[in-house]
């Protein structure tokens, strides 16, 4: 597999990854916090406390700054943005 097949096996995975947020966030009204997200999508890992939910926090990371999902101060939790179609 060449350099550029890896790079764009990984970028499908990660949007594959970043549709299951949204998807899941749109049957969520209430919003989701990080870990129920983490643990409903399986994107917890083995690793320490501290380090567990790297991987859904740069996913939901990335997903805030673009705009396809909200973060709620208030309520700690991520929510859908229904401005976004």
């Amino acid at each position: 597999m060449s350099e550029l097949d890896n790079r764009e096996l990984a970028q499908l995975g990660l949007k594959h990854i970043e549709d299951a947020v949204v998807a899941l966030l749109s049957r969520h009204h209430d919003g989701m916090t990080l870990v129920e997200i983490a643990d409903a999508l399986g994107l917890r890992s083995d690793l320490d406390d501290e380090s567990r939910n790297t991987i859904a926090a740069g996913v939901l990371a990335l997903l805030v700054k673009s705009g396809r999902i909200v973060w709620d101060q208030e309520a700690g939790r991520y929510r859908d943005n229904p401005d976004m179609i």
